[in-house]
């Protein structure tokens, strides 16, 4: 086993089969874009602007994902989760012993500090996969945060955590008996969105932006510029005496997005 996997394997519980683990690492970029991104106000509006203009990526509004606390942001590389929904009801599931392994603690050892741990649930809201105790082992990880297209509860609790989570709903049922574990550290969907390993999510109250590993250098660069141009022109705004001040100064045509 390379050392990678070797640290990965004393992070990680070992509850999922080795089988449906696609990697233990994912692909990274030596300058921390994160942190750049994050220095920009209005984050995901930025990045989703650079989308835009390159035309790749993804963009998912606040009312598909919803963070369970509107001043949460995050940034950084996905590590991914993906459950199917289990035929049958939970009574002969729970009989027969279906439904009980749940990958996300792997996924948090898979991490590195910053991370973004990205689940898909293939469309299903039956029951939560994520709790207050999955939350607070994702925060012992050092998540960035964690994006859940399905289902949470004890969202007062995971508040508490500080952990940013974004979510399709809040429901009390767990997801023991209703979910199987297929793949992780794979190419999943966040509202039909591809996100594969490595891929920056971004995300705040506006909603969430999925940038492509290889084009996150030119997105950061782009947002970057549109910040200078923009606190460039905040300040002409600001150093107005009046609107009509304001547009005497301006050529026509001169403002910003």
């Amino acid at each position: 086993m390379p050392d990678t996997d070797r640290k990965a394997s004393r992070r990680m519980l070992g509850a999922v089969p080795e089988s449906i683990v696609v990697d233990t690492e994912i692909p990274r970029h030596d300058g921390d874009f994160a942190a750049r991104l994050l220095a920009i106000p209005d984050t995901a509006s930025a990045v989703a602007d650079a989308l835009d203009q390159f035309g790749i990526g993804a963009v998912i509004g606040s009312r598909e994902l919803e963070p369970i606390q509107d001043t949460s942001r995050l940034c950084g590389p996905a590590v991914t989760l993906r459950y199917i929904p289990l035929g049958g009801d939970v009574t002969g599931n729970r009989t027969s012993g279906a439904g009980m392994i749940f990958g996300d603690r792997d996924l948090y050892g898979l991490a590195h500090p910053g991370d973004v741990g990205v689940v898909d649930c293939s469309q299903s809201r039956t029951g939560a996969v994520m709790g207050a105790l999955s939350a607070r082992w994702a925060s012992k990880a050092e998540l960035g945060g964690c994006v859940i297209d399905g289902a949470i509860r004890d969202t007062a609790s995971i508040r508490n955590t500080g952990l940013p989570v974004w979510s399709a709903v809040r429901r009390p049922a767990a997801a023991r008996y209703r979910y199987e574990t297929v793949e992780l550290n794979g190419p999943v969907a966040l509202c039909g969105h591809l996100v594969r390993p490595g891929d920056y999510i971004v995300a705040d109250i506006d909603g969430i932006c999925v940038i492509p590993f290889a084009e996150v250098p030119r997105v950061v660069e782009f947002c970057e510029n549109a910040n200078r141009v923009e606190v460039a022109f905040i300040e002409k705004i600001a150093a107005a005496t009046s609107l009509e001040d304001l547009v005497a100064g301006l050529g026509a045509g001169t403002s910003p997005a």
